[in-house]
């Protein structure tokens, strides 16, 4: 079944939704597919798009990751620690000079390119509704009080042959072939894209599916230069906000810089304002945002809802599945 198939038969015979409620229910469709998909009851109120980067094609296992590189203090991820002398602006005032420092702190990283059979591995900590209220409820906002924190691994094949995932101690494994695939970009062209000129046509080059540059930032493990490069094309955007308040998961203060989707949702990158590492993302309602669902019931979002937030925790190169590091 393709995934918009299993997305008609999700809502029944009911009208049509609109293109934009449309396109976030297919986004959480994608993040909760298993080996044997099965669609989300009708009465599953649709609100937000998770973060996915790429679209998965239609498949019996489409595993999108979410995570990113290690950013505890001013260690890499090798354990070794680095200076940040001669950051390029000691106290930014605008989200081009987070991304120039982040760019910067980059290309500080300790880096040997990978070979074809070696992994990504991504560890990241995920808050979380109590899970009887998330399988009822997978896109509402976190409700205060009834959250969990989840540790999410991932390991990814350079050549797309092989990917694992360990959710909740659970490890599975999936292998390329037959009904099982999953959308991954092309690893030897990805790190051909090492200036902001060549990403950003990149980024309008037809493609099979999806991508977003932040998204793609928690997905992959990126040469240097690479990671630099995408931090350059996204300061060039018009759109790009910078939050110096933001805070992260556990406490610790993080600069937001992002955009506002659909006129209320920051969709925000975090870094630490120490080192301009990269240490998480979050969604975050800014405004009020009242949207008609399929059974036109009112589906209210209030200032401040968190709809999602995430700390990168380790993302290294890796021989085989398990090894983190």
């Amino acid at each position: 079944m393709d995934e918009m198939t299993a997305l008609r038969e999700a809502f029944g015979p009911d009208p049509e939704p609109a293109a934009g409620t449309r396109d976030r229910a297919r986004a959480a469709l994608l993040r909760h597919m298993e080996p044997a998909p099965v669609a989300a009851p009708a009465h599953r109120r649709r609100r937000w798009p998770l973060r996915v980067a790429l679209t998965a094609a239609a498949a019996a296992a489409a595993v999108i990751g979410v995570v990113a590189v290690e950013n505890f203090g001013t260690v890499d991820d090798s354990g070794k620690g680095y200076s940040t002398v001669g950051l390029p602006f000691p106290r930014p005032a605008s989200a081009a000079e987070v991304l120039t420092n982040a760019a910067w702190a980059a290309t500080r990283k300790p880096w040997a390119d990978p070979r074809p059979d070696q992994f990504m591995y991504n560890e990241s900590l995920q808050l979380r509704n109590e899970a009887a209220y998330e399988r009822d409820h997978p896109n509402d906002p976190m409700v205060p009080g009834h959250t969990r924190t989840i540790t999410l691994q991932e390991w990814k094949r350079i050549d797309a042959q092989v990917m694992a995932t360990n959710e909740g101690g659970e490890l599975k494994v999936y292998r390329q072939g037959g009904d099982v695939t999953w959308g991954q970009l092309d690893y030897n062209q990805l790190k051909t894209l090492d200036t902001p000129d060549k990403v950003l046509a990149w980024d309008k080059a037809p493609k099979n599916y999806g991508v977003e540059l932040d998204a793609l930032l928690g997905q992959y493990v990126l040469p240097p230069k690479v990671e630099a490069a995408f931090y350059g094309a996204l300061a060039r955007g018009q759109d790009v906000r910078l939050n110096p308040d933001a805070v992260n998961l556990d406490g610790r203060p993080a600069i937001g810089l992002g955009r506002v989707i659909a006129g209320y949702l920051a969709q925000e990158l975090l870094f630490d304002p120490s080192t301009y590492r990269l240490i998480g993302e979050r969604q975050v309602a800014v405004a009020e945002h009242h949207e008609t669902d399929e059974h036109g019931d009112d589906d209210f979002t209030p200032v401040g809802a968190l709809l999602r937030q995430v700390i990168y925790t380790r993302a290294v190169i890796v021989d085989r599945v398990g090894a983190t590091g």
